[in-house]
């Protein structure tokens, strides 16, 4: 076990520098665009009211920006210091799913990309912390949204077997190598440049925190490649194994 972990250190300096120098640049990115549009209002460099709207709109998304990389640090720096309480109560499965459907609607929506529900005829519940559920879910569809190009699909499907409840992420991202398909829930992994995302945000954390939220539901979280994309699966544990599901 010892060597063990001595073995792993090195990955775990790797992957908290490939951390700040992605948070880093995540940073300074949204900072320097809020400075420079500043600048120039301060300055009067720009004086006409349809380009200082367009100024403080932009400045205001890039705020937008920042608060959610803080808030996903927030997240991760709980998880990894074991701090996170989670508030578990009975909850409808495919209720979760969609109002994530239905929150990311507009996003896809803009981008082209068609999102597809299902679930079975009875809808899954669990004992489980809703708000982490659900941003387990939207992290989810965020990522699969943001490397599905135009036209192509989205699919969600949520069910049961006799233990676990079950959602299904698969997207059109045309798929991941297979070298990089172990690291996806890395912390700050964001694979090849055709998967980082340009201009929409995401610091490369949404999966490492979706991971940490599935595991400590004591369920579990896994990526495959299939067809023209991945499929993200989610298992996570009834509340009565000899149930499939329960009526809401």
């Amino acid at each position: 076990a010892s060597w063990a972990r001595i073995v792993a250190l090195p990955a775990v300096e790797r992957s908290r520098r490939e951390l700040v120098s992605w948070v880093s640049h995540d940073i300074r990115t949204p900072l320097a665009g809020i400075r420079a549009m500043a600048e120039a209002l301060e300055d009067e460099i720009v004086d006409d009211p349809a380009t200082m709207a367009r100024y403080h709109r932009a400045m205001r998304v890039e705020a937008d920006r920042l608060s959610d990389l803080v808030d996903d640090l927030f997240e991760l720096s709980r998880i990894h210091a074991g701090t996170l309480r989670l508030e578990m109560e009975r909850v409808s499965l495919g209720d979760l799913v969609s109002d994530a459907l239905s929150a990311a609607a507009g996003v896809a929506r803009s981008k082209g990309v068609l999102l597809d529900g299902s679930s079975e005829a009875d809808t899954p519940r669990l004992r489980a912390s809703a708000p982490d559920i659900a941003r387990v879910i939207r992290n989810l569809l965020e990522n699969a949204i943001r490397h599905t190009p135009s036209d192509g699909v989205v699919r969600v499907e949520t069910g049961a077997d006799q233990s676990h409840a079950y959602i299904v992420v698969a997207d059109s991202c045309g798929g991941i190598p297979d070298q990089d398909i172990e690291r996806v829930f890395d912390v700050a992994w964001r694979g090849e440049p055709a998967r980082t995302p340009g201009g929409d945000g995401g610091g490369g954390l949404g999966l490492a925190i979706a991971r940490g939220l599935v595991e400590a539901h004591q369920g579990e979280i896994e990526v495959s490649n299939e067809g023209r994309g991945c499929r993200f699966t989610v298992r996570l544990p009834l509340d009565d194994p000899s149930q499939e599901a329960l009526e809401p």
